[in-house]
């Protein structure tokens, strides 16, 4: 491990005080980060440096493709540096954002990864003295409602009766579950996803986030029904679907939960017995925070537990690894609506202006006001 920190880093293994570099590497090995450049010279650096992976170089040797993939040993080994002190991993996903030219996600996915990416470090704990978690199993209903939701006595408040219901009757459903992902990678292809790469990627410790035309879902993770035993038959999965648009509320629309039917995602096959599944929805963008939980018995169509939590906002309230009065979520928030970057400007006058040159991209007055009234009748 200590080798593999050493390589990652570059560096002392020891040290305390990263480089942007150092951060976007540690990073990289856990999100599926990737660049908007082919040619931006911080590729060339992170391959030669900092052992990202380079797919394919040009004939004029201009520019290359590369990308994060799924090293465990690495991911491991940034989960070590980033539970240092000094490591900060919010100040750090949004000073790359701001120092590189790397893609910001099209719906808030890399928020939800990091909430998740977060809430696996709470679960698993501090690095022990060799550098691995003391229990990389960790417990699939404390991940739940308690390292990634925070629905502990004293925040019940404004959760209601059936959500509260819903959670303790999670542990009774799942008393033996375990899960194990330390990283997360993008596919390209989400077709030839199905039970059982998802359960050979687990060895691997990645979860997966989707394909940009992948419409009901957006990142998926498994668990283990009972105990450490990796069989097909003894796996539950997590659907996620994520959005950073505020059309989205604090009120649960069950028809987006009804599309994430893993028979219709060819994640079973038709003959395949039902599996429980847990269908997280993030509505980021949320003004009101809120958690709704619901279970789902089985029943004669599905014949398996279903859990439906649709997550509003980010709130310290009901997220455990958002601290309280922390403004660099909504920041982060922001900044995943990448296309905004595109205006911004000194003044208003000069937003206004930029916006003008796209008329109807967006809401924003400016792209309508020099050749439409909004709202005439």
């Amino acid at each position: 491990m200590l080798f593999a920190v050493r390589k990652l880093l570059n560096a002392d293994p020891y040290t305390q005080e990263f480089t942007q570099h150092q951060k976007l590497a540690c990073l990289s090995q856990r999100l599926p980060i990737q660049f908007n450049s082919i040619s931006h010279p911080a590729q060339m650096t992170q391959v030669e440096e900092h052992l990202r992976v380079c797919l394919k170089v040009s004939a004029s040797l201009e520019s290359m493709e590369t990308v994060s993939s799924s090293e465990p040993l690495l991911s491991e080994a940034a989960y070590v540096i980033m539970a240092r002190k000094s490591f900060k991993p919010l100040e750090a996903f949004k000073s790359i954002l701001e120092s590189f030219p790397i893609h910001q996600g099209d719906r808030g996915e890399f928020l939800a990864l990091l909430l998740l990416t977060l809430a696996r470090d709470q679960a698993v704990g501090v690095p022990v003295k060799s550098g691995h978690p003391e229990h990389r199993f960790f417990r699939f209903p404390s991940f739940l409602h308690s390292n990634l939701f925070k629905v502990a006595s004293t925040s019940r408040a404004g959760l209601t009766s059936q959500t509260i219901t819903a959670l303790k009757t999670l542990e009774q459903d799942f008393p033996d579950a375990k899960m194990h992902f330390n990283h997360f990678i993008k596919l390209h292809d989400f077709r030839f996803i199905n039970k059982e790469s998802l359960l050979l990627l687990m060895t691997r410790g990645a979860g997966v986030v989707c394909d940009n035309s992948q419409a009901s879902i957006d990142a998926v993770n498994v668990f283990l029904i009972s105990g450490t035993e990796f069989r097909t038959d003894n796996l539950g999965a997590i659907l996620y679907q994520i959005k950073n648009n505020a059309v989205y509320n604090d009120k649960p629309e069950p028809k987006l939960f009804a599309s994430m039917n893993p028979y219709d995602l060819k994640i079973l096959a038709p003959e395949d017995k039902p599996i429980p599944i847990i269908r997280i929805f993030f509505a980021l963008a949320a003004k009101t925070p809120s958690l709704h939980v619901t279970r789902h018995p089985p029943t004669s169509t599905y014949n398996a537990i279903i859990y439906d939590i649709w997550s509003a906002g980010l709130s310290s309230k009901f997220l455990s690894p958002i601290t309280p009065n922390n403004d660099i979520w909504k920041a982060l928030l922001q900044a995943s609506y990448g296309w905004k970057a595109i205006y911004k400007a000194e003044t208003d006058v000069a937003k206004d202006l930029r916006r003008s040159m796209n008329p109807g991209a967006a809401d924003d007055s400016g792209h309508w006001s020099r050749w439409a009234v909004k709202g005439a009748k």
